[in-house]
């Protein structure tokens, strides 16, 4: 995790893999938590009526879309963010103006 001041000193942030982001494996599990009620309510409906819900399935596709965005914003991020007093992580005076 670059800090403010590794930030500031080289004004490069390391760079670190998806996989290591707190971001990424927020938005993947939120999407299982999210996803798993869903598919087991479908996988119910199928085994007893041989139907599946597009309703359901569409609230799945939707999640999987949103995480999707989420995951590649957290790719694409370029800045760094802070947080307000009193959070935790960087203030906005901790960077320059």
């Amino acid at each position: 995790m670059t800090t403010t001041n590794e930030f500031l000193s080289t004004n490069k942030p390391v760079a670190k893999s998806i996989f290591a982001s707190k971001t990424f494996w927020g938005a993947a599990l939120t999407l299982l938590i999210a996803i798993a009620p869903k598919v087991g309510e479908e996988v119910d409906k199928y085994q007893n009526t041989g139907r599946v819900d597009g309703s359901s399935i569409t609230q799945i596709v939707v999640l999987f879309g949103t995480t999707t965005l989420a995951i590649m914003g957290r790719i694409d991020a370029k800045q760094p963010l802070y947080t307000p007093d009193g959070l935790p992580g960087p203030n906005k005076s901790d960077f320059p103006s």
